[in-house]
């Protein structure tokens, strides 16, 4: 519900979607999210589309001329339209489309044959956060916590034979290792990638360079023998479990595009109305830092489209607020040609992100990170809220125009058919729990708060999203997932403890057998 915070244009898409009638398969999206916001939240909905519908042109205002006092000489440069102008089609997108000025520029809308489309862009709220939890609420057993589980995740590709980064172990944050796979030694002697378990666009993320004897160098030139790289990473974990994985190789013929980081490909796949799954989109990334550990679009790195059937580069492009109109041909540092290469692997990488999306088919959509390496294409991971701004960005036509849309607009309005499922509405019920456990906590209601938690525990033991004997979260974790002090959190699972139903093991709580 990003949107409904963040009032940088108009509120009338909350509106104007239901009163007309869709044209394209964007504005039957549109119309969509616009329904599920007023199903959920309509009373906010309502307050905030009063209030916002009056208050919106102040917040618009400062952001357009922020973005158009730093862009628009260069838009002006590029296509001869002048500030003035691009500020009169901003509040026009703002106004009809809900689209902010920032959007205007990354995805560059001031070129008249995109600006005709501008209706048929789809937000990052409307996918994240909007229609994704509307098309979740309807599937039972959804495999969403496996896609953003990394250790589950990897597992998972195992057992369906998905090609994936090899995964040796898992730091806890007692600091136990647990072993993924079969290797001598406390570490694997090979070059490796260390990354949370938990973490989001390569924040955390460290590479270790295996040097032999001597032992393992990371990125800054630091070299640490397996001893005292093992010590480290225990003290990293403390903040949160690790995993130690193989660094990977780009492909040889992606080395000049990839600088020091694995190089990767977002491609985003879509269940059809058979029930199939297609290939919509993907973009290739690379970097442009050296120093990079990671080929993060919104860190400094740069995307080119593929075409799906033949695999070959578009021109590149970074975020769009930094430099607008800036595409690349070649590489902006190694000077590697980036337009009409053909990626190696193609026929191979379709096949696999097919045969993935097979292995999670209660996901409408997912946008997949995968390598290609000189062993073929690898799955880096799935992403289960995947936006379209780097697809929207580098394609000329917008995400709400072909086949993308086409049949997510389908799956939407055959989910808006079904009545929602109980394990979505015990998850409701236990986030209703958890304020009430959090507003308990604050003004002295210890009790309530107890039986709050110990309601939630109890329902998710028995939905089996904990099975018997499997570790709780860390008391850590818990405290702050319900906002509670160490003392209401311990009196709640002593409580549980003498009901039987948890019990304590070697260093966390762990389900009773039962």
């Amino acid at each position: 519900m990003a949107y409904l915070r963040v009032p940088f244009c108009s509120p009338y898409k909350l509106v104007l979607p239901l009163v007309i009638r869709p044209k394209q398969p964007g504005d039957a999206i549109h119309r969509a999210y616009a329904e599920h916001v007023w199903r959920m939240h309509a009373f906010k909905a309502l307050s905030l589309l009063l209030l916002y519908g009056i208050i919106w042109p102040l917040p618009f205002a400062w952001l357009s001329l922020k973005h158009t006092a730093r862009l628009g000489g260069a838009v002006k440069g590029a296509t001869g339209k002048g500030r003035p102008r691009q500020v009169a089609e901003q509040f026009w997108i703002a106004l009809r489309y809900s689209i902010s000025p920032k959007k205007y520029y990354v995805f560059e809308l001031f070129r008249p044959e995109r600006f005709r489309n501008a209706g048929q862009y789809i937000a990052r709220y409307e996918f994240k956060g909007g229609l994704h939890n509307l098309l979740e609420s309807r599937v039972e057993a959804p495999t969403r916590k496996v896609l953003n589980d990394k250790v589950a995740f990897y597992r998972h590709c195992r057992a369906h034979g998905l090609a994936t980064v090899p995964t040796f172990l898992v730091v806890e944050r007692d600091g136990r290792l647990i072993r993924m796979s079969d290797f001598t030694g406390r570490l694997p002697k090979c070059d490796l990638f260390i990354k949370p378990v938990r973490g989001r666009g390569g924040r955390g993320c460290e590479r270790w360079r295996w040097r032999g004897e001597i032992g393992y160098a990371n990125q800054n030139g630091v070299i640490l023998p397996e001893r005292q790289l093992l010590t480290r990473l225990a003290a990293t974990a403390a903040q949160g479990a690790l995993l130690v994985q193989a660094a990977l190789q780009a492909h040889d013929q992606l080395r000049d595009l990839a600088m020091n980081v694995l190089t990767s490909c977002r491609i985003m796949t879509v269940k059809n109305e058979r029930g199939g799954f297609e290939v919509t989109h993907a973009v290739f990334k690379s970097s442009t830092k050296p120093e990079a550990i990671v080929d993060n679009f919104h860190r400094g790195g740069i995307v080119s489209r593929v075409d799906i059937v033949s695999g070959r580069l578009g021109p590149a492009s970074d975020a769009g607020v930094g430099r607008p109109c800036v595409w690349y041909e070649h590489h902006p540092l190694t000077n590697g040609p980036i337009v009409g290469r053909r990626l190696p692997m193609w026929e191979q990488v379709l096949d696999l992100v097919r045969r993935a999306h097979a292995a999670f088919p209660d996901r409408v959509t997912v946008g997949w990170d995968v390598s290609i390496t000189n062993d073929g294409p690898v799955i880096l991971e799935g992403n289960v809220q995947s936006g379209c701004d780097m697809i929207q960005r580098t394609h000329d036509l917008p995400a709400g125009i072909g086949r993308l849309a086409e049949c997510y607009a389908h799956c939407v309005l055959e989910a808006l058919q079904r009545d929602v499922s109980s394990s979505f509405r015990l998850r409701m019920a236990n986030a209703v729990r958890r304020r009430r456990a959090w507003w308990a906590a604050r003004i002295g209601l210890s009790g309530f708060a107890v039986r709050q938690i110990r309601q939630v525990i109890s329902s998710r033991i028995a939905a089996g999203e904990w099975t018997s004997g499997s570790h709780l979260p860390c008391e850590r974790d818990l405290s702050r997932e319900f906002g509670v002090s160490d003392r209401i959190l311990h009196r709640c699972l002593g409580e549980l403890a003498q009901d039987g139903v948890i019990q304590r093991g070697t260093a966390r709580w762990q389900v009773a057998d039962r």
